[in-house]
């Protein structure tokens, strides 16, 4: 580190690479020092936008010594070699979502981190939205007794825009909607009700005929303390929706919204809302980062490891062994 910042690369300069670099800039104990793109033009353009240097080569964005930590933002099938290089050059890590696409190649990347002694965080921002914190909080808490039943649902209407790129209609490149999209939704309902016993799934292509994957899945949970989840991922839907709710015994949690909304909480006494912004202004991704670079200046282990990101592509990739088998998939 220099001047207590912590130097960081960036490796992808696509949406997500100008996301994460546009939120790392406002965090004063960081510094974004240079940035790497297999595509030239895209590399250059990225440059001349963030004013820092750039590369179409991954050995040279490692070998800079003023490279502390590298955040990936690449698609997902190039995720395990690129966590594994940074570690092996000594840089911290911080991979966006999915982590990889098997148990195999995540296996690999926290064996990497921890032989190297390097962090590694995994993107899973959803636990840094103010609302689905806010429930975590409470279910942990106990004050709404034992959890029963967690249910959340995203809704979308189609694969367009930057997700409808080649390699995301390829389930053996991007994972398919479940590990692209909703390991988001999988790893908050681990987050909330715990560790998971098995899973039964079905799923449809009903709309993409171009993707290899289904387009429309429903899941329900066990957990391993009784209580129950279910998950409705879709791209299907004309009306994109988006929420979920936490029945407890003494109570339930209602949260409707991705984005911004409230909490309402229901119980015999009336009713309490939490609004997001009254929770926390601060936007997710920023804090996610500042949790990754505070990690590092503190010389701790991330609050999302290596290990809570393979706990959810574990469980992505059962959901899709019940499909494929019409069976319970137990974990």
């Amino acid at each position: 580190m220099r001047d207590g910042k912590v130097g960081v690369g960036l490796i992808g300069c696509g949406v997500m690479g100008k996301s994460l670099a546009t939120h790392l800039r406002t965090i004063e104990q960081a510094e974004l020092v240079a940035a790497c793109d297999a595509v030239e033009e895209v590399a250059k353009a990225f440059g001349s936008e963030f004013g820092v240097w750039t590369t179409t080569s991954l050995d040279e964005l490692l070998s800079r010594e003023d490279v502390d930590a590298v955040l990936i933002a690449t698609p997902a099938y190039l995720h395990a070699e690129q966590t594994v290089a940074a570690a092996e050059a000594g840089k911290h890590v911080f991979c966006e979502k999915p982590m990889a696409l098997t148990l195999e190649d995540c296996d690999r990347m926290i064996d990497a981190c921890r032989k190297n002694n390097v962090n590694l965080m995994v993107g899973q921002v959803l636990r840094y939205f103010p609302i689905h914190a806010k429930v975590k909080e409470l279910v942990d808490s106990g004050e709404l007794g034992r959890l029963l039943c967690l249910t959340i649902y995203r809704l979308g209407g189609g694969f367009t825009g930057v997700w409808a790129k080649e390699w995301r209609k390829s389930k053996a490149l991007s994972g398919g909607m479940l590990m692209e999209v909703n390991i988001h939704e999988l790893d908050f309902l681990r987050w909330v009700g715990g560790e998971v016993e098995s899973v039964f799934a079905v799923g449809e292509n009903f709309l993409h005929p171009d993707c290899d994957y289904p387009d429309c899945v429903i899941v329900t949970l066990r957990f391993r303390n009784g209580a129950i989840g279910t998950l409705h991922a879709s791209q299907v839907s004309t009306a994109g929706d988006y929420g979920g709710r936490a029945d407890c015994e003494r109570g339930s949690l209602l949260f409707p919204k991705l984005w911004g909304g409230e909490l309402v909480v229901q119980t015999e006494k009336g009713q309490q809302v939490f609004k997001a912004e009254e929770l926390s202004a601060e936007n997710p991704v920023r804090r996610e980062l500042r949790e990754f670079v505070e990690s590092i200046v503190e010389g701790r282990q991330p609050a999302i490891t290596g290990e809570d990101g393979r706990a959810a592509v574990a469980l992505a990739l059962a959901v899709y062994r019940s499909i494929e088998t019409n069976g319970v998939v137990k974990l």
